[in-house]
Protein backbone atom coordinates (compact mmCIF):
# COMPACT_ATOMS: atom_id res chain seq x y z
CA UNK A 1 0.00 0.00 0.00
CA UNK A 2 2.92 2.39 0.53
CA UNK A 3 4.15 4.57 3.38
CA UNK A 4 1.91 6.68 5.59
CA UNK A 5 3.02 9.14 8.27
CA UNK A 6 0.86 10.01 11.28
CA UNK A 7 0.53 13.81 11.17
CA UNK A 8 -0.14 13.94 14.91
CA UNK A 9 3.01 12.04 16.00
CA UNK A 10 5.20 12.38 12.88
CA UNK A 11 5.98 8.64 12.82
CA UNK A 12 5.50 6.03 10.14
CA UNK A 13 2.21 4.17 10.49
CA UNK A 14 1.99 0.39 10.28
CA UNK A 15 0.13 -1.17 7.37
CA UNK A 16 -2.63 -3.62 8.35
CA UNK A 17 -6.05 -4.99 7.40
CA UNK A 18 -8.84 -4.38 9.88
CA UNK A 19 -11.05 -7.45 10.34
CA UNK A 20 -14.02 -5.11 10.81
CA UNK A 21 -14.42 -1.33 10.83
CA UNK A 22 -17.47 0.87 11.38
CA UNK A 23 -16.92 3.69 8.85
CA UNK A 24 -20.48 4.93 9.37
CA UNK A 25 -22.47 4.23 12.52
CA UNK A 26 -24.34 0.94 12.32
CA UNK A 27 -22.67 -0.27 9.11
CA UNK A 28 -19.81 -2.71 9.60
CA UNK A 29 -17.22 -3.17 6.84
CA UNK A 30 -14.91 -6.20 6.76
CA UNK A 31 -11.26 -6.64 5.72
CA UNK A 32 -10.54 -2.92 5.46
CA UNK A 33 -6.96 -1.94 4.51
CA UNK A 34 -5.61 0.81 6.78
CA UNK A 35 -2.60 2.22 8.58
CA UNK A 36 -2.23 2.44 12.36
CA UNK A 37 -0.05 4.89 14.22
CA UNK A 38 2.19 2.94 16.65
CA UNK A 39 2.18 5.90 19.07
CA UNK A 40 -1.44 7.12 19.30
CA UNK A 41 -3.13 4.01 17.88
CA UNK A 42 -5.33 6.00 15.48
CA UNK A 43 -6.21 4.52 12.10
CA UNK A 44 -5.17 6.42 8.99
CA UNK A 45 -6.67 5.93 5.52
CA UNK A 46 -5.63 7.04 2.07
CA UNK A 47 -8.07 8.98 -0.10
CA UNK A 48 -8.62 5.87 -2.23
CA UNK A 49 -9.38 3.79 0.88
CA UNK A 50 -11.92 6.38 2.08
CA UNK A 51 -13.57 6.45 -1.37
CA UNK A 52 -13.86 2.65 -1.32
CA UNK A 53 -15.34 2.67 2.21
CA UNK A 54 -17.89 5.31 1.15
CA UNK A 55 -18.90 3.27 -1.91
CA UNK A 56 -19.27 0.06 0.12
CA UNK A 57 -21.22 1.88 2.84
CA UNK A 58 -23.58 3.49 0.31
CA UNK A 59 -24.17 0.12 -1.36
CA UNK A 60 -24.89 -1.57 1.98
CA UNK A 61 -27.28 1.22 3.02
CA UNK A 62 -29.22 0.95 -0.22
CA UNK A 63 -29.54 -2.81 0.23
CA UNK A 64 -30.50 -2.51 3.92
CA UNK A 65 -33.12 0.14 3.29
CA UNK A 66 -34.62 -1.22 0.07
CA UNK A 67 -38.27 -2.17 0.35
CA UNK A 68 -41.36 -3.07 -1.67
CA UNK A 69 -44.74 -1.48 -1.10
CA UNK A 70 -48.10 -1.74 -2.79
CA UNK A 71 -49.38 1.50 -4.30
CA UNK A 72 -52.73 2.45 -2.75
CA UNK A 73 -55.24 5.24 -3.41
CA UNK A 74 -56.24 8.22 -1.29
CA UNK A 75 -58.83 10.37 -3.02
CA UNK A 76 -57.50 10.93 -6.54
CA UNK A 77 -53.85 10.44 -5.54
CA UNK A 78 -51.66 7.36 -5.42
CA UNK A 79 -49.99 6.68 -2.07
CA UNK A 80 -46.85 4.74 -1.08
CA UNK A 81 -46.19 4.16 2.63
CA UNK A 82 -42.62 4.71 3.79
CA UNK A 83 -41.30 2.12 6.29
CA UNK A 84 -40.24 3.28 9.76
CA UNK A 85 -36.55 2.33 9.26
CA UNK A 86 -36.32 4.56 6.19
CA UNK A 87 -38.19 7.39 7.93
CA UNK A 88 -35.66 7.28 10.80
CA UNK A 89 -32.71 7.03 8.41
CA UNK A 90 -33.86 10.06 6.41
CA UNK A 91 -35.02 11.93 9.53
CA UNK A 92 -38.49 12.58 8.10
CA UNK A 93 -41.33 13.73 10.37
CA UNK A 94 -45.10 13.71 9.94
CA UNK A 95 -46.22 16.92 8.24
CA UNK A 96 -42.74 17.66 6.86
CA UNK A 97 -42.51 18.52 3.17
CA UNK A 98 -40.30 16.37 0.95
CA UNK A 99 -39.32 16.91 -2.67
CA UNK A 100 -40.15 14.17 -5.20
CA UNK A 101 -38.36 14.26 -8.56
CA UNK A 102 -38.44 11.89 -11.53
CA UNK A 103 -35.18 10.05 -12.20
CA UNK A 104 -36.08 8.51 -15.54
CA UNK A 105 -39.21 6.74 -16.74
CA UNK A 106 -39.29 4.12 -13.96
CA UNK A 107 -37.67 5.84 -10.96
CA UNK A 108 -38.12 8.83 -8.71
CA UNK A 109 -36.08 10.39 -5.92
CA UNK A 110 -37.45 11.53 -2.58
CA UNK A 111 -35.36 14.27 -0.99
CA UNK A 112 -35.82 15.39 2.60
CA UNK A 113 -34.62 18.93 3.39
CA UNK A 114 -31.67 19.37 5.73
CA UNK A 115 -32.71 19.61 9.36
Amino acid sequence: MGTMICTKDAVEATELVLESYEYEEGILLHNVPAYECPVCGEFIFTEAQVDEMEQKTDMMKSEMLAFERKVTVSGRSLVINIPEDLVRHMNIAKGQKVRIMPAGKRKFVVEAPDS
